[in-house]
């Protein structure tokens, strides 16, 4: 297995892998895109095809192809390796064993699998599901959308699918364990939570029925009941991490760029049936990180269908500023007054429909024009309402000359001065400390992340050194030009990597990289990504490692001042006291020396 482990990778080029996943940009000797693990704007997320290897300087995220697909899938090794094994064409002659977690989360997929394939049965095929089909067909779902999104009915009072599961020797430990299923207090009989629903399965992107979601119907028994019920969280759902629908249109949503975000399952399946492709589903108004994070993998562009009360929804609020950060645009499909959500609209009129997508309005002029027609201009109330509903959002607006067209527009509006508004912005932006441009030039000394988290400056600075070292065109020849001065490094792991490289006769970084131990191979990597991620002229890093270099001699006869300086007070009565003077005194000038040229 380990062999294959190593094949799979040298068949395999990173870039070529990852890039199937990111939008990656070539920047010299290797490639940046933002990063997916975190939300940002500008990239910092880097892919060394030299070294086979990714970094993201940002969250501090690294590894191979097998850590970023692991990362970026939520799956586990194993499941990485039989992925990239597909990609590479490797038959993997061995499986090691599945640990206890793996194998229970496999479980309760094929156990889903199971129970989606009898709930769609029941509605397609059996009497019992008549009743329900009759609905979803009234409703405007053909049975090709219906078996498209494998749509199910779960019949009440009835034990079929319990029993059926049993015969298939499912412990009922399992079953529970689902979330699907609960155990009744007397006799420990298992029972069907969603028994009398309509079920949608819960697909997430990879195709993997994780849970379900089931919807009351006009005749269930229980009409008090929440309309909508989901499965709990369990091992395998988690509700932050859900959007529905997104297994079906991802690929439209990276042929249009953008994707249309809807509420509740029957607002997403039915535009999805007249066309409109590029749409999801979430449970509830509010976006989660995860979500987000998920999305902006296929598109940078949201286009909001939610409900009328989005706009002061706190959480909804927070969904706002989250893809904002995320650097996602945002709009928002407007419906008017005759239609409360997508799937009426679609039944109803679906040219209207159609023609809405057409004239999406930006958010920051939905929040104004929504606001407005909420709360009214005609009182100081109203205006206060609309202010602390609006302004929180335009003062965090980064572009200066975009947030000065809206509060211009706000302030029309509200009938008053854009200065007026500007100063009562500041309040909300007063806390904000901005975030100060770092110049190229000057990041080596900043070191951008440490792979340790050691404060010490000698580090620093000999790694600096080493950084701009390997960061040449030719780092061997450098290093025997400049041997005398790099032989003060005086940390044992850069010394280490040093020595490797004296034993050289040409410098490849990977084949370097695969001949020094373990423990040094990713202090190395770290070192090398941080080298050739600086745009930085040959001439200015030559400068600089000059520069690095004698600041590393100066520290170094400092060093030698203050221990020789120790040695002089502890031997004040010792005849020794005249040598230990004069080698204090030679140190002591090499230092002047050396301080009066960098002057």
């Amino acid at each position: 297995m380990d062999n294959q482990v190593e094949e799979i990778k040298h068949k395999l080029d990173i870039v070529n892998v990852i890039s199937k996943y990111l939008p990656l940009k070539k920047r010299g000797r290797h490639f940046l895109a933002n990063c997916p693990f975190h939300g940002e704007k500008t990239p910092s997320f880097m892919v060394s095809p030299e070294l086979q290897i990714f970094k993201c300087f940002g969250c501090g995220k690294a590894g191979d192809i097998y850590t970023f697909i692991q990362e970026y899938e939520k799956i586990d090794f194993r499941e990485a390796l039989e992925e990239m094994a597909k990609l590479a064409g490797v038959t993997l002659t061995q499986s090691a064993q599945l640990s206890q977690s793996e194998s229970h989360k496999k479980k309760l997929i094929e156990i889903n699998n199971e129970v989606a394939k009898f709930y769609h049965y029941v509605l397609t095929s059996h009497p019992l599901g008549k009743q329900a089909l009759d609905y979803v067909l009234n409703r405007g779902i053909s049975m090709e959308t219906i078996k498209l999104f494998k749509i199910g009915y779960s019949p009440s009072r009835n034990d079929s699918l319990v029993h059926q599961l049993q015969k298939k020797a499912f412990a009922p430990k399992d079953l529970i364990s689902t979330g699907t299923f609960g155990q009744s207090n007397y006799g420990n009989r298992l029972y069907d939570r969603f028994q009398g629903r309509l079920i949608f399965p819960l697909f997430d992107y990879r195709d993997r029925i994780l849970g379900f979601s089931g919807r009351i119907l006009p005749f269930t028994e229980n009409q008090n009941s929440a309309k909508y019920i989901n499965s709990p969280e369990t091992e395998i759902y988690h509700k932050g991490f859900m959007v529905y629908g997104l297994n079906l249109a991802k690929e439209f949503i990276k042929k249009e760029d953008s994707v249309l975000v809807v509420e509740g399952e029957f607002d997403m399946i039915s535009p999805y049936q007249l066309g409109v492709k590029n749409i999801v589903a979430l449970k509830g108004t509010a976006f989660t990180q995860e979500q987000l994070q998920l999305l902006s993998r296929y598109t940078q562009n949201l286009v909001l269908a939610l409900d009328s009360d989005f706009a002061g929804n706190n959480a909804a609020k927070k969904s706002i500023e989250l893809a904002e950060n995320l650097g996602m645009e945002i709009k928002v499909l407007t419906l008017g007054k005759d239609f409360k959500d997508p799937d009426e609209a679609v039944k109803d009129d679906p040219d209207y429909f159609k023609d809405r997508l057409n004239h999406l309005v930006p958010i920051w002029d939905y929040l104004i024009q929504s606001s407005v027609a909420n709360y009214g201009t005609d009182t100081i109330a109203g205006k206060k309402n609309i202010m602390s509903m609006v302004l929180p959002f335009l003062a965090k607006i980064e572009n200066a000359v975009i947030r000065s067209d809206y509060l211009r527009e706000l302030a029309a509006q509200l009938g008053t001065t854009e200065d007026a508004l500007k100063q009562e912005a500041a309040r909300y932006q007063s806390g904000a400390v901005p975030t100060p441009q770092i110049d190229q030039t000057s990041r080596l000394s900043e070191s951008l992340k440490q792979w340790s988290q050691s404060n010490s400056a000698t580090q620093k600075l000999e790694e600096s050194v080493l950084t701009l070292l390997f960061g040449t065109r030719d780092p061997l020849a450098v290093f025997s030009k400049l041997k005398d001065q790099l032989n003060q490094i005086t940390l044992p792991m850069y010394q280490s990597i040093l020595e490797v490289l004296s034993s050289q006769s040409e410098f490849d970084p990977k084949t370097f990289a695969d001949l020094l131990p373990p423990e040094l191979q990713t202090i190395f990597q770290n070192i090398y990504l941080n080298a050739i991620s600086l745009d930085i002229t040959s001439e200015r890093r030559a400068q600089e490692l000059h520069k690095k270099l004698i600041q590393m001699e100066e520290s170094h006869l400092k060093s030698q001042l203050k221990e020789l300086s120790q040695k002089i007070a502890q031997n004040e009565e010792n005849q020794s006291i005249d040598s230990l003077e004069k080698e204090y005194n030679l140190v002591l000038q090499k230092l002047s020396k050396l301080q009066h040229l960098q002057k």
